[in-house]
């Protein structure tokens, strides 16, 4: 077989959801699937803004994470980033967004589409180690 495989599903969804977003820019408002609206600790109904989707993201990158954000919403652009979910109960959920900007008209119509991807692991469990 030549050029790129096609990835086995069953293998990334044991590792990992994916899950797709888009916001309108317009509005401001984003779109997001219920497996991202639980690690944002977002409510399952109802719009929100950039604000509400990174104020649990770790405040070493939380403003990086804007930037991008912002500058996708100004001209068509591509972006990537990682970073980490801060739940309320200290757990720790590491997260990958890609996406891209796209469809931009006079009256500042336009959108941001992509993906999110969670690991299927938290990276801090509520228990010590040494206490199991």
């Amino acid at each position: 077989m030549q050029g790129i495989e096609v990835p086995d599903l069953d293998v990334i969804s044991h590792y990992c959801r994916i899950e797709a977003f888009e916001a309108n820019l317009a509005t401001g408002a984003f779109q997001l699937g219920p497996a991202a609206r639980h690690h944002h600790q977002l409510p399952d109904q109802g719009e929100f803004g950039l604000y509400n989707l990174v104020k649990c993201y770790d405040d070493e990158y939380r403003n990086h994470v804007l930037e991008l954000y912002e500058l996708a919403a100004m001209r068509p652009s591509s972006f990537c980033f990682s970073t980490t979910i801060i739940h309320t109960d200290g757990s720790q959920v590491p997260v990958m967004c890609i996406g891209e900007s796209s469809n931009f008209t006079d009256d500042g119509n336009g959108a941001i589409n992509g993906v999110f991807v969670f690991p299927k692991f938290k990276l801090l469990d509520k228990t010590p180690l040494n206490s199991q």
